[in-house]
C-alpha cells in the first residue's frame, strides 16, 4: 500500500492552503486600518507631548536663569543690607561713647562743683569752729597761765581776805 500524496498534504501544516491566505489577508487590513487610523493620533500626541517637554524644558531653564538672577539680586542686596547695618551699628558706638564721655565730663564737672562747695562750707566751719575755740579757749588759756604763774592765788588771796574781812565787818 502506498500512502496517498493528499492526505499527507492535508496534515502537513507547513504547506500553505486557502486559510492562510486569507488569515494573511486579515492580518494585512487590521495593520493597514491601524496604521492609517489609530497610529497618527497617536503620533501626534506623542509630538504635543515633546513639543511640551521642550517648552517645559525652555521654560524651566529661563526659570532657572531668572532664579540665578533674582538670588544673585537678593545676595547683593543682602550684603548692602548688612553693610549699612554694620555702618549704622559702628556709628551707634561712636555716638554712644561721645555720649557717655559727655554724661561723664558733667559728671565730673558736677563733682568738682560739690566737692568745691564741701571744702568751702567745711572751711566756713572749720573758720567757726576756730573762731568758737579761741573765745573758749582763750580765757581758759588765761586762767591756766595765770594759775602757773601765780598770778591767780594773789587775786584769790586777796578776794578771799576782802570776802573775810567783809564777813568779818558785817
Amino acid at each position: 500500500m502506498s500512502p496517498r500524496t493528499d492526505v499527507v498534504a492535508a496534515e502537513n501544516f507547513l504547506i500553505p492552503n486557502g486559510t492562510f491566505f486569507v488569515e494573511l489577508l486579515i492580518f494585512l487590513i487590521v495593520l493597514g486600518v491601524i496604521w492609517f487610523f489609530v497610529v497618527p493620533p497617536i503620533r501626534k500626541v506623542l509630538e504635543e507631548r515633546e513639543e511640551r517637554t521642550a517648552e517645559t524644558m525652555a521654560t524651566t531653564k529661563e526659570a532657572r536663569q531668572l532664579f540665578a538672577e533674582a538670588e544673585a539680586k537678593h545676595q547683593a542686596a543682602l550684603e548692602k543690607a548688612r553693610s549699612e547695618a554694620a555702618a549704622i551699628r559702628s556709628k551707634a558706638r561712636a555716638e554712644g561713647r561721645e555720649i557717655l564721655e559727655e554724661m561723664r565730663g558733667q559728671a565730673q564737672q558736677e563733682a568738682n562743683g560739690v566737692v568745691a562747695e564741701a571744702e568751702a562750707q567745711l572751711r566756713a566751719q572749720a573758720d567757726q569752729i576756730a573762731a568758737e575755740l579761741r573765745e573758749t579757749v582763750e580765757p581758759l588759756a588765761r586762767s591756766l597761765a595765770d594759775r602757773v604763774v601765780g598770778v591767780d592765788d594773789e587775786r584769790r588771796a586777796r578776794t578771799s581776805r576782802g570776802q573775810q574781812t567783809g564777813r568779818a565787818s558785817s
